[in-house]
């Protein structure tokens, strides 16, 4: 197990200051992102944070913080099975679950192919319905199971995302609509996670495998980042989103990838914030973002 307190201090600014990813920046693939930005929100009233890293690329266009949605559920997966590998506990373990953890508000597929009444899960189920399947239920039991939300939030900061705010779950979320934007991380933080996952720098390297296997078994968002890649394309992600408030405005919509095809691996962040736009138009900019790096870093490529 490598457990990153030390990096705590100095691997973001490692990474911020492109060491991480290679000095050779190239001002023409940055220029490029951003007309890629600004021809995506051009008449868009949304405010969209986009940042990518690649060998010798780390760009992103915003410095504030978005809010996460169920992208925090990679943070929680994260938790989960940092515990189970450090405490030894198979991923086969039965967890208890009471009737009463079952909230037939939140959205849950589990719930709606179960019943209320089953009362054990196996981590891996749970991780499962969580990540590929965004079950808000299965993400609470989990934030339950790991001793609450500030479990999760502590780490976050002992892994090096110090900037990440993970405060309340999904039951907080639904039951006060403002507290969806009180999950939230700058954009460099979110590329950090995705780096580390991928870079399997958290836990076992058997564990790292099944979580990238849920994360490639995503089944939401195939109009976001998937979109417009081609089918052979790699794609390991987690999607966002949120209700509206009263004014009609969407809090967030939300995709976060590694990519890979043939040679070439990437980390994407999309975050589409405060946006007056249709849900099918939030996931259009998404995808539209996702399609024209696809090409950029393609064409660097060969």
């Amino acid at each position: 197990m490598k457990f990153y307190n030390l990096l705590a201090a100095g691997f973001v600014l490692f990474l911020l200051s492109g060491q991480a990813f290679g000095q050779n920046f190239n001002k023409g693939i940055s220029a490029n992102f951003a007309k890629i930005v600004e021809k995506a929100s051009e008449g868009k009233k949304a405010d969209i944070g986009v940042a990518v890293a690649a060998p010798g690329i780390h760009w992103q266009n915003a410095d504030r913080k978005y809010p996460l949605l169920s992208v925090f559920k990679l943070h929680v997966a994260a938790a989960v099975l940092d515990k189970a590998d450090k405490s030894h506990i198979p991923l086969e373990k039965a967890i208890q679950v009471a009737k009463t953890d079952m909230n037939r508000d939140l959205y849950s597929p589990m719930l709606q192919k179960y019943g209320p009444d089953r009362h054990d899960f196996s981590l891996r189920e749970l991780l499962y319905y969580m990540v590929a399947e965004s079950d808000n239920n299965a993400c609470d039991i989990l934030i339950k199971w790991l001793g609450g939300i500030k479990q999760v939030e502590n780490y976050a900061h002992q892994i090096g995302l110090l900037q990440t705010e993970i405060v309340v779950d999904e039951t907080g979320m639904n039951r006060d609509i403002n507290l969806q934007y009180a999950n939230r991380a700058p954009l460099e933080e979110i590329i950090l996670l995705l780096r580390l996952i991928d870079e399997k720098k958290l836990f076992s390297a058997e564990i790292h495998r099944e979580l990238a296997y849920i994360m490639g078994k995503t089944a939401t968002g195939a109009d976001k980042i998937k979109k417009y890649l081609p089918p052979e394309v790699s794609v390991k992600h987690k999607t966002g989103s949120s209700s509206r408030l009263k004014n009609g405005i969407k809090i967030a919509d939300n995709d976060v990838a590694i990519i890979q095809s043939g040679a070439v691996k990437y980390y994407l962040a999309v975050m589409v914030s405060d946006s007056s736009e249709s849900d099918k138009a939030n996931a259009e900019i998404i995808a539209q973002i996702s399609a024209a790096i696809y090409r950029i870093l393609q064409a660097e490529e060969s």
